[in-house]
Formats: C-alpha cells, structure tokens, sequence
C-alpha cells in the first residue's frame, strides 16, 4: 500500500525572533496591527486601503528586506568565491564563518546551544565511524532526539526553547541524514570537520532551512557560472516571498473583519499562518538559489529553481494527502528516506506511525504541534483508505492521490468525478481550517509555545467538528470496506 506520500507535517512557524516583531506576534514595531490579528470572533471595521498600505505593507516589506538582505548577500558571496574556482576548502571555511555570523545575528547568545548541538553530532558520528558501527543513522538519530528532549525539559527556558527549536531541527535533520548517508554509501567516508561544519552552517539553510542532504551542499564546489536566468529565479523567488509576507501579516488578518463567523474567523487565521509558511518556504528557497544551488544544466541553458513548498496544491488542494505532501519538500524526503523506508520492514502502520512520531519530536514536545500532527495523521489515513474504496467500487478517478496512468472506467475528465474531487478537496479545506486555527496571534502565548488549553479551547470553539466529520467518514468507510 503505497501511501507515504504524505509522510510529513512541516515546521510550525519556528521563526526568529526578527520574523515575530515582523507580523506583530511579539510586540514589535509592528505591534499596532496585531489588533487586526487579535479579534476573537468581533467585527470590527477592516483598514482602509490608505492605512493597510502606508501603516502595514510598507513598514513590513522595509523590514522584510532588511531581514534578508544580509543573509542573501552572504549567500552570494559563497557563490563568488566558488565561481572563481577558489579550493573546496575555501568555500567550506567561507560557509563557516557567514554562516556563524548569520545565527550569531540573529540568535546572539544561543547560538551557543546550535555549536553544542552540532559538536555532539559530530562526537556520534566519529565514535560510530572508528567503531565502524553498521546503523549509524539510528544511534546518532536516538542520541541527538534524546539530547533535545533533555535540554527541554531540563535546561532551555520555554521562550529560548520556542525561539531556536527551527534551527535545531533543521541541524539535527542535517545530522541525521548524514549519518544515514555514511551508512548507504551515498557519501562514501566521514566528511573531515570543515567541511561538517560548512554544511551545518551553510548560510543557505542554517537559519529558516530547508533540510539538504550532504552531497547536495556539496554541489557547491561545482556551480555553473550564473546567467540571466539565474537573476531572473532569484527576483521572482524574491517578489513571491514578499508577496506571502504582504498577505499573511497584512491581508489575510484583515479580511472577514466584519463578519461575525467563527469558520470565517478560524479560515482567516489558518491562512495567515499558511502564508507565513510560504513566506519562509521562499525565503529559504531563495538563500539556496543565491548559493548557486537548484540548478538544472542542459546543452541550451542552465536553469535554476530550489522548491520548498507549493502553495497552489496547498491552497486549492485534491486532499490532505496532496496538502501535507507539497506543504514541504524537503521535510517530506526526509522523513520518506530517512524514516518510513528504515522502518517499513516492521509493517506500513508501524512505519507510518514512527513518521509522524519523528516529526513531534523533531518539533519538540509539544501538544498543540502533537495533537495536529496525530489528528493530521489520522485524518490522512481515512482520507486515504476511503477513497481508495470508492475508487474501486465506482471504477472513478477520485483516489487521494492523482493516478500516474489511470485505468478507471470514469476518468479525471468525467464530470461526475470533477465534482467529487471538488467535494473532497473543500473538506480538505475545511480539515485545513480548522487544524490550523490554533496558530493565531497572540502574543502572550506565541513566546512560549501554546499549551494543550489553548489547542482544546480553540477547538472546542468549533465543536470539534472536524474530528466528528473524520470518525464519520471512517464509520462510513468500515461499512463499505
């Protein structure tokens, strides 16, 4: 049973400090339009277009651009010094040291718990590698998951833990995949410690990530000379990245205002947050374009292109199987590589649930991340087993996932069959909604992390609807299985 497709549920907003003042979250200069994003279920008079433009969008792209500016010149600096065909050496010591003063920027002094954290890395990686020990991937995967859940519960405080937690997932997704790697033989000897510690703090993805495997930063050393695509790539990655920035800080919070709803309420507030994903998705696919990275050569042209999520499958999505596959790529090639297929030998349920164990823990515990991630991973199976059912009884093309060559008697094209992947795709949307209600605004619990109150009462708020509407269909699908 082919379903791991949606192996994954990606970050939650683990954003910098910087990102929090941007959107109002943490009372930053911005902090005056967090009252849109703070209503509860009230009307309240929407901006007018002269006060969202000179009072919202343009204070956030200013700060937008300040935020990534540095990081992305420091990013093409790497590429520079690798398209004059400076040693490999050079560019892994050039990564270190821009990548450093990138976390030590932003993070100042918790950039101390990133350097502990990639140094026991490193230990694990050299003692299983003198000791030639076969499962690598394993003992370092246990050994850093166990480090992270004593450092927070007893040493981080809950503010710092919340503020850093994106970056220790991103490093510890680097380290364990390396470690996998070595075991494969898809990097054939341990990596000497420049060039570790280049791709842990590659610019590209050390602060809003995404994960990239190792022989993927090793690419580096072997760029094409950039073109005008290359510009291109990177203005438009630029321009959509701040586009999801105008519409999560300063759109999204605005519309329905006027409207006493709580569905509209719960939709406006889980497409702020969805945008704000976007928003880091482009960024950080942009910082990897600035590298150099994402290339695609041919004898024409060469071509650059880095995707991290895919907003238009998300938004208007076939199913939640489509949604959590493209929300993010590189998350999802992770767990599916370095998860699922490890544990697939002990069943499919089995491998699946370790799936979504590995992305909690990677989150940190936390059960307002816990509680959507199993809800999500409950949703997706029912989804999943359901229309594979109908599928067959109706010989219909309305399956989860798109078929690569489809055989049924009513295809994609069947008018019947639009209108049902239509249906299912707005009870995605509504799954959707109401999943991502809890990732509101609110200042007083963003610093910290939301606790399970917070999580229940936002969906107390909804009658827990969306989970009635799952235990339904799963009732359903039992009486036609």
């Amino acid at each position: 049973m082919d379903m791991l497709d949606y192996g994954d549920y990606p970050d939650d907003g683990d954003y910098p400090d910087d990102l929090y003042n941007m959107m109002g979250g943490m009372g930053g200069d911005y902090g005056d339009y967090g009252d849109y994003a703070d209503y509860g279920n009230q009307k309240m008079e929407p901006p007018t277009y002269a006060e969202l433009v000179t009072e919202c969008m343009i204070p956030t792209l200013q700060q937008g651009a300040a935020m990534l500016s540095h990081l992305v010149f420091f990013c093409i600096s790497i590429n520079i010094v690798a398209q004059v065909g400076m040693p490999s050496v050079v560019v892994h010591i050039l990564s270190i040291a821009v990548g450093f003063t990138s976390v030590a920027m932003v993070f100042e002094n918790l950039i101390l718990h990133i350097i502990y954290l990639s140094v026991l890395g490193y230990t694990l990686l050299l003692i299983t590698s003198l000791l030639d020990i076969k499962q690598k991937g394993a003992y370092v995967g246990v050994g850093l998951v166990c480090y992270l859940i004593f450092w927070e519960f007893f040493i981080a405080e809950p503010a710092e833990w919340h503020r850093i937690r994106g970056v220790q997932m991103v490093l510890v997704m680097k380290l364990i995949s390396l470690a996998f790697d070595c075991d494969h033989g898809v990097v054939k000897e341990m990596p000497d410690i420049v060039q570790f510690y280049g791709y842990v703090f590659f610019p590209g993805t050390v602060i809003y990530g995404p994960w990239m495997s190792y022989s993927t930063y090793c690419k580096l050393t072997n760029i094409p000379i950039v073109n005008f695509n290359w510009v291109c790539s990177l203005f438009l990655t630029c321009v959509k990245a701040m586009l999801c920035l105008l519409i999560s800080t300063c759109i999204a919070t605005t519309i329905f205002l006027t409207y006493d709803y709580r569905w509209l309420h719960a939709y406006r507030d889980a497409l702020s947050f969805r945008f704000s994903h976007y928003f880091i998705s482009y960024l950080s696919s942009l910082t990897c374009i600035a590298s150099g990275l994402g290339f695609k050569s041919n004898s024409d042209s060469t071509t650059w292109d880095y995707p991290v999520s895919k907003p238009s499958l998300v938004e208007i999505p076939r199913s939640l199987v489509e949604v959590v596959t493209n929300w993010n790529l590189p998350m999802h090639t992770w767990l599916k590589t370095y998860v699922f297929k490890t544990t697939k030998q002990f069943g499919n349920f089995t491998a699946i649930l370790m799936t979504y164990a590995a992305s909690s823990l990677l989150h940190g515990l936390n059960f307002q991340l816990a509680a959507v991630l199993l809800s999500l991973g409950l949703y997706t199976y029912i989804e999943y087993v359901f229309r594979k059912r109908l599928s067959e009884i109706y010989s219909a093309c309305i399956q989860a996932k798109r078929c690569k060559k489809c055989e049924h008697k009513y295809t994609s094209s069947n008018v019947f069959v639009i209108l049902i992947n239509i249906l299912f795709g707005a009870l995605a949307m509504f799954h959707l909604a109401y999943l991502g209600v809890m990732f509101d605004s609110d200042p007083e619990k963003e610093e910290e992390g939301y606790d399970m109150s917070h999580t229940l009462a936002k969906w107390s708020e909804l009658g827990f609807a969306s989970h009635y509407v799952a235990i339904a269909t799963y009732i359903f699908y039992w009486l036609i299985k």
